[in-house]
C-alpha cells in the first residue's frame, strides 16, 4: 500500500502522522487552513492521552507547556459547596492541561519539515517526504468546494479522515448531518495566575461551570440548556460564567454503521464526535490515531479494537449532560450521594 493520506491536521491528524513516522511508515497530510490553529483555549489531556503521546516520544516536550492537575472537584450551585472531590493523579501518566494550540505545536515539531501556509492548485501537487516528516499540502478550500472528497484515488492509498465534527471524507461512509444536542458552550481564558491545580465543576438546574487552570490562565467553559442568567448561583461561579462571552451550540452525529469502506477511515470526531462532558473528545481521537499503524492493512480489525471502548465513552458523555444539569429535587439529591461516595477506582477503566 503507498503511503496513507491523512485529511485534517488538528489533534487526530497530526497524533496519527507522529505513530505513522514512529513505525516507520511514510504519510501525506492535506489541511484547509494555512496555519496551525492560534486557539489560546484550554483543553484537558487525561492519562489516558498522554500515556499514547508519552508513548511517542512527546512526553517531555508535553509537560514543558502544560500543567499536572492533582484533583477534580463538583460543587453545587447555589453555595458553592463540595459534593465530592477525585484524585487525577493516581495512574501511572499524568492528567495535563494546556492550550490547544501548544498541543498541536508539540505534535507538529516531532515531525521534521512539516510545512504550512503552502497553496497548491491541484491534489496531484501534494507534497511527500519519508517516515522522518512530512509536508502539508494547504489546499485552501472550504468544504462546500468538495475539500476531502476526492482523496480516495484508486492508487490503492489510504485515506484517513482526520476532518473533525464537520468532515467531508465522512460522506463518503454517510450522508447525514449535524445533531443539535441542546446545549450551547461558552467559553473564555481569564488572566489568573497561580490557581490551584484543580478542575472546578460547579453543577446546577440547567447549567454547568467548569474551570481549570492553563500555562498564564484559567480556562472556563460554561455549559446551559439554552439562554440560562445564573441568578441565584454562588458569585464566585455567577463571575466565572459572566466572562465567558463566545458562546456556540454543541452538536453531535448519529453513529456510524462502520468507520470504514474502500480504503477510507475516519478517526476522531470524524467517526464518533461526542459531547464533551467526559473531556474524552481529543484522548480518544489520540487513541485512535495511536492505533492506527496497526491496522493499515486491517480497517475492520482496527473498527473492532477501537469501536467497543468509544461507544462506552460517548455513552458516559451523553449521560453526563442530563446529570450535570438537574433541578434540585430527588433525582439530584441521588446524583450527589453518588458523587459524595464514589470510589477511587470508579474511572480506572476510562483512565488506564
Amino acid at each position: 500500500m503507498s503511503e496513507p493520506l491523512i485529511v485534517g491536521a488538528g489533534i487526530g491528524g497530526l497524533t496519527a502522522a507522529v505513530a505513522l513516522a514512529a513505525h516507520g511508515r511514510s504519510c501525506t497530510v492535506v489541511e484547509r487552513s494555512p496555519a496551525l490553529s492560534a486557539s489560546g483555549y484550554g483543553i484537558q489531556l487525561p492519562p489516558n492521552a498522554t500515556r499514547v503521546l508519552a508513548g511517542l516520544g512527546l512526553g517531555p516536550a508535553l509537560e514543558a507547556v502544560s500543567l499536572r492537575l492533582e484533583a477534580r472537584e463538583i460543587r453545587r450551585w447555589a453555595d458553592g459547596s463540595l459534593l465530592g472531590s477525585a484524585a487525577l493523579d493516581r495512574w501511572d501518566a499524568p492528567y495535563l492541561s494546556l492550550r490547544r494550540a501548544a498541543l498541536l505545536r508539540v505534535l507538529h515539531s516531532r515531525i521534521a519539515g512539516v510545512q504550512f501556509g503552502r497553496s497548491f492548485g491541484s491534489a496531484d501537487e501534494r507534497l511527500v517526504v519519508g517516515a522522518d516528516g512530512l509536508h502539508s499540502a494547504v489546499r485552501g478550500r472550504r468544504a462546500s468546494d468538495g475539500f476531502g472528497r476526492s482523496f480516495a484515488s484508486a492508487d490503492g492509498r489510504l485515506v484517513v479522515g482526520a476532518d473533525g465534527l464537520h468532515s467531508t471524507v465522512r460522506g463518503r461512509l454517510a450522508s447525514d448531518g449535524l445533531v443539535d444536542v441542546g446545549y450551547t458552550a461558552y467559553r473564555a481564558v481569564l488572566p489568573v495566575r497561580d490557581a490551584r491545580p484543580v478542575v472546578s465543576v460547579w453543577l446546577g438546574p440547567g447549567a454547568h461551570v467548569v474551570a481549570y487552570p492553563v500555562p498564564d490562565g484559567l480556562n472556563v467553559v460554561a455549559v446551559t440548556d439554552g439562554l440560562h442568567s445564573f441568578d441565584g448561583w454562588d458569585e464566585p461561579v455567577r463571575a466565572l460564567a459572566r466572562a465567558c462571552m463566545r458562546g456556540f451550540v454543541l452538536y453531535t452525529r448519529a453513529p456510524l454503521p462502520a468507520w470504514h469502506r474502500d480504503g477510507v477511515v475516519v478517526i476522531g470526531d470524524a467517526a464518533h464526535p461526542m459531547p464533551p462532558f467526559l473531556a474524552q473528545g481529543a484522548a480518544q481521537a489520540i487513541e485512535d490515531a495511536a492505533a492506527l499503524p496497526d491496522y493499515l492493512d486491517d480497517l475492520a480489525g482496527f473498527e473492532a479494537a477501537r469501536r467497543p471502548r468509544v461507544e462506552r465513552v460517548v455513552a458516559v458523555s451523553v449521560a453526563g449532560g442530563h446529570e450535570y444539569h438537574l433541578a434540585d429535587g430527588a433525582e439530584q439529591r441521588r446524583r450527589d450521594k453518588q458523587i459524595a461516595a464514589a470510589e477511587p477506582p470508579g474511572q480506572d477503566w476510562l483512565y488506564t
